[in-house]
């Protein structure tokens, strides 16, 4: 099999078109601890059923806890986590790694994939996650090719990459900007994607307005193949707030280019387009191709004509529109001209060839481009996609003696008896054709491929044919789930205790002072903490600053790094004895030792479990999540920041998008800013190799800091 094909279920009915349409796996969330909380999701019955559906099919099934976890939610993240592996589910995508390391030790057999949203891009966050139990790494969307084959030329872990679908803007995991602006965390799967509401950026008194920060959509249909040979072992669709159309579709035109080698033709393309697509497609950032679109933050279907006239009438107004693409009632068109509008089709004409009149209420601009955001007819079929699977069956039935059917189904085979013995035909004997009307009569699943047939002229009631192949295809059907699940890990109900609350109470008084001059520091403490923040990171102002200070110096680290960036801090820190690190994402966790390490906030410690896993790795001194204060006594080492906060880290070059210049010609300057309902942050930016940008409040979020060290900025 080359790769996986991973769909998206954000319900029943949509698991059941992903499978039937050709996925290999699902994932899936139930009604609670999901990133997709403004969806309907799973029952718990929902799941039963679920797996045993995709387990028939030889599909995995994935369950998204993919959320940071509360103290007073862990004892019902335990129950929810016993049920579904009582249902059989084959893996958990996991968050928060407290909730990790309490898993692995409750449940020694449970699968683990790391989400998206622990950010991992590069091999050592990738080698310090199999080290505490991950399987898979749901590689962050901003990886490159290279790293894609380092991690898996260095490491020997599944790789599951994002192919199709919304892009977010934000480094996943470590969007603030729902969270702290709205009180709606998108890391407690509640974003409200403020991201993709128009914004205004000032840049030196130009102003630019638009959708500035809202992404186009992923389709990798042509790099599979190099994602494939660079080390993806799943490929992934997003889309679980999809409908089952878009979930049909999109898989079935994945699996075609899979199984064809990884070949596509253009119209698969267009057809993905038609689902869904906001800006025509990107490739996010494989190929350095600009990912905003910033005129239209919605699908926006394929172009597939123009407005010819438009008349005013006194109900209703008529449109005239030139069109190769055959209008049909059930579609949905949007007309951008001036203004952008969108009309449901109910009444057309097809006037003459490639011309028709709609009515609409609507007011549409003269001449304005017409784009198909439905194609009715074309996604009426994609919901009728069989997959069955091929029965060999065997009949056989002797005078005096109970017939037996067996079934086999590739290489699970079963024997059914009969209740009753057979009776000698006294008219008419049971013939093989009628034995194979009843028995082909297998429902939706199932198919007959063959029968062989052997009686001795005997006589049977179709109700007792109908009854055995019944039981029989039941049996079946057990038989053939039973081999494809996964059984109930091993419970350790003494690793429990692990949620509970550290009683001591230590209060620490110690404060963490960031600066990004050396001369902001004349007047700290002899026992304060101090973290050097540089906007670009230069050795020799580094490496200068190690020499006149005579005590640990914290150096801020970005939350993206490529392997350049990450020898660059190893370097560094090998030549400055007294230089540690501030660790903001897992690949930073090995680059010294912990004792010269601070947890920083971008690695989301959100509970007490995500505490005493860093304690019990040496790891000492912490600074709590943005989102939240841990309810805890013993708050030795533990800070929390009353900053101006970084709100959204972004990838890609604002400057390049929005005003031009190149790497080269380098546009950036301090001063730029995004402005929102009246809401303004500043774009700043962090720079080793490459740059990574962010936004930055212009206030500071209340905490209660009571008893907890505090991180200022001088």
């Amino acid at each position: 099999m080359k790769g996986e094909l991973l769909a998206p279920a954000g319900n029943l009915d949509c698991l059941k078109i992903a499978v039937k349409s050709g996925a290999d796996a699902v994932y899936l969330g139930l009604n609670d601890f999901n990133a997709r909380n403004n969806i309907s999701n799973f029952s718990r019955e929902d799941l039963i059923e679920g797996v045993k559906f995709a387990h028939l099919f030889g599909v995995k099934v994935y369950l998204t806890l993919n959320i940071l976890i509360k103290d007073e939610e862990i004892a019902n993240v335990l129950d929810f986590v016993r049920f579904a592996l009582s249902a059989k589910v084959d893996a958990f995508i996991i968050q928060d790694v407290g909730i990790a390391s309490l898993l692995n030790q409750a449940f020694p057999k449970i699968e683990l994939h790391a989400s998206t949203q622990m950010g991992i891009s590069t091999l050592e966050g990738a080698k310090f996650l199999k080290e505490q139990g991950f399987s898979r790494v749901v590689l962050a969307r901003e990886t490159k090719l290279d790293e894609i084959k380092r991690i898996k030329d260095n490491l020997d872990i599944e790789i599951e990459y994002f192919v199709q679908g919304a892009l977010c803007v934000g480094y996943s995991g470590n969007c603030y900007f729902s969270a702290l602006e709205e009180n709606a965390s998108g890391n407690r799967g509640r974003c409200k994607q403020l991201c993709r509401l128009p914004f205004t950026m000032d840049y030196d008194g130009l102003k630019k307005q638009g959708y500035l920060l809202s992404t186009k959509d992923l389709c990798m249909l042509s790099l599979l193949k190099q994602l494939w040979e660079a080390g993806v072992t799943s490929f992934k669709i997003e889309g679980r707030a999809k409908r089952e159309a878009y979930v049909a579709g999109v898989v079935q035109e994945y699996r075609k280019a899979i199984d064809n080698n990884f070949e596509y033709q253009q119209t698969q393309i267009q057809n993905l387009k038609k689902l869904f697509n906001r800006g025509d497609f990107s490739a996010g950032y494989l190929k350095g191709e600009k990912v905003i679109y910033p005129e239209i933050n919605s699908h926006i279907g394929v172009e597939i004509g123009r407005v010819s006239s438009f008349k005013r009438g006194n109900k209703f107004n008529e449109i005239i529109l030139s069109s190769s693409h055959k209008i049909m009632r059930g579609d949905s068109l949007q007309f951008i001209g001036d203004s952008v509008q969108s009309v449901s089709v109910y009444d057309v004409k097809e006037k003459s060839k490639n011309t028709y009149y709609l009515t609409t209420t609507n007011v549409i601009d003269k001449n304005a481009i017409v784009r198909l955001l439905v194609d009715s007819k074309f996604e009426e079929g994609l919901c009728k996609k069989d997959r069955q699977l091929l029965v060999d069956a065997c009949f056989e039935a002797k005078i005096n003696e109970k017939p037996i059917l067996k079934l086999k189904c590739n290489k699970i085979e079963i024997s059914q008896e009969g209740e009753e013995v057979c009776q000698e035909a006294k008219s008419q004997a049971l013939s093989e054709e009628e034995c194979k009307v009843q028995i082909a009569k297998m429902g939706e699943n199932f198919e007959l491929n063959s029968l062989q047939f052997t009686t001795d002229n005997v006589f049977i009631r179709k109700a007792q044919l109908n009854e055995l192949r019944r039981k029989g295809l039941e049996k079946l059907q057990e038989k053939i789930i039973e081999g494809n699940e996964k059984y109930l890990s091993e419970i350790k109900e003494n690793v429990f205790n692990l949620s509970k609350k550290d009683e001591k109470i230590i209060k620490n008084n110690k404060k963490i002072v960031i600066f990004n001059k050396i001369n902001q520091i004349n007047n700290i403490k002899n026992d304060d903490y101090l973290i050097f923040s540089p906007e670009i990171y230069n050795k020799e102002e580094i490496t200068n600053i190690c020499k006149n200070i005579n005590k640990t110096i914290y150096l801020d680290t970005p939350v993206y790094a490529e392997k350049k960036d990450i020898e660059f801090l190893k370097e560094l820190i090998s030549s400055c004895f007294n230089l540690g690190i501030v660790a903001n994402n897992y690949y930073c966790l090995k680059l010294t030792s912990p004792e010269k390490t601070i947890i920083g906030s971008e690695l989301n410690v959100y509970n007490n479990l995500s505490i005493n896993f860093y304690r019990d790795l040496g790891f000492n001194k912490i600074i709590l999540s943005k989102e939240n204060i841990v309810s805890i006594n013993n708050k030795e080492g533990l800070f929390v920041n009353k900053l101006k906060e970084k709100l959204i880290y972004f990838k890609h070059c604002p400057i390049k998008e929005h005003i031009g210049g190149n790497c080269t010609n380098c546009k950036f300057r301090q001063g730029i800013t995004y402005c929102l309902s009246g809401r303004k942050y500043t774009l700043q930016r962090k720079k080793i190799n490459s740059c990574l940008f962010y936004l930055k409040s212009s206030s500071i979020y209340p905490k209660d800091t009571a008893g907890f060290g505090v991180v200022e900025e001088i």
